[in-house]
């Protein structure tokens, strides 16, 4: 009996210890599987930070090669701009400085005889500051010389149906309406050429038409008319 209970004894203490091994050996496979895992994870979160580095380390240099360029070009740039707003603010002062032609063809356009019909063949601008060097350090005084003498000088037809002397007036009156041209050019002479007159279908009591031509030209430096 006793030996019965000794070898029941050391079956139990058998299979204790194989518990006890089996549950040791579990848990030493569980703890490598987790580690193994959590290894696989902190490798894995070791090769993003990696490439992540890498990749700022990329952008930075793309950057400072950049920053450097900008370098280079920024100051190629700014001084294009400012010599760009320059330019524009000069042509803009030599724009409003200057004077223009356009009150004299707005005057060419508005201004002719009511009576009779008057039309331009030809017209001719010119200007020529004869070489001259501006006297005056007045800026207004200046870009007015730089027009010098400007002249004018049309051509074309005008019906008479009365007499000569009553056309050359109202010749004269239309040019005294002219006041643009009186500022840049002066005021225009009318002279008609009767010599050269044209009788449509050679009806002596027919309209005439006559050629005319108007003159006008006037110097920046002295402001007065010139023969």
């Amino acid at each position: 009996m006793f030996e019965l209970n000794l070898i029941k004894d050391k079956a139990k203490a058998r299979q204790r210890r194989r518990v006890i091994f089996l549950s040791i050996v579990s848990i030493l496979l569980l703890a490598g599987l987790l580690a193994i895992f959590v290894g696989s994870l902190f490798w894995r979160e070791t090769i993003k930070l990696k490439q992540a580095n890498d990749e700022v380390n990329q952008i930075s240099l793309k950057l400072g090669a950049m920053k450097a360029d900008l370098d280079v070009r920024e100051p190629a740039a700014r001084k294009r701009r400012n010599a760009l707003i320059e330019a524009w603010t000069e042509d803009v002062l030599v724009r409003q400085d200057r004077p223009f032609f356009n009150p004299i063809l707005v005057d060419l356009v508005d201004h002719h005889p009511s009576t009779a019909k008057f039309w331009y063949n030809s017209i001719q601008l010119t200007t020529n500051n004869g070489g001259r060097a501006l006297e005056t350090s007045d800026d207004t005084a200046a870009a007015e010389a730089l027009m010098g003498t400007r002249g004018l000088e049309a051509n074309g037809y005008i019906q008479i149906e009365g007499s000569d002397v009553l056309t050359e007036s109202e010749l004269t009156q239309v040019a005294r309406q002219m006041d643009g041209m009186v500022k840049l050019v002066g005021e225009p002479k009318f002279t008609l050429d009767v010599s050269h007159e044209i009788v449509p279908g050679g009806d002596a009591e027919a309209s005439r038409y006559v050629p005319f031509t108007m003159r006008a030209a006037q110097t920046q430096f002295s402001g007065r008319e010139q023969p």
